[in-house]
């Protein structure tokens, strides 16, 4: 009888020692959930950016073809160093630049050399 206890016991020591070694599976789903999730947020940043980014050129095209053509109650277009550069990048010379947003080449060049 007393063998059989101190083996019990004996186990018992073994399997909570081992309990410690074992690898929680939990974990690395928990990482796994964190990673896709930054990822996720990551893209949708992207997104973002590149939707509001489509929005102004949008805007600048539609003045371009209806150059004075604004909508009564909109506020005046504020132009972005990223359209500027973006539409410089595309071929635009600052002079057709300053003329699709109706702003004068001075102002092109200030946002192009920031």
């Amino acid at each position: 009888m007393e063998w059989i206890i101190i083996g019990l016991f004996s186990l018992s020591a073994i399997l909570f020692i081992l309990s410690f070694f074992k690898q929680e599976p939990y974990k690395e789903l928990e990482k796994q959930i964190e990673n896709m999730s930054i990822q996720m947020m990551q893209e949708i940043y992207y997104l973002k950016k590149k939707t509001k980014l489509l929005e102004e050129e949008f805007i600048i095209e539609a003045e371009r073809i209806e150059p004075g053509a604004q909508t009564a109650g909109r506020a005046p277009y504020t132009v972005t160093r990223d359209v500027v550069l973006s539409m410089y990048e595309e071929g635009y010379s600052i002079e057709d630049i300053a003329v699709m947003t109706e702003k004068d080449t001075g102002h092109i060049e200030d946002l192009l050399a920031n």
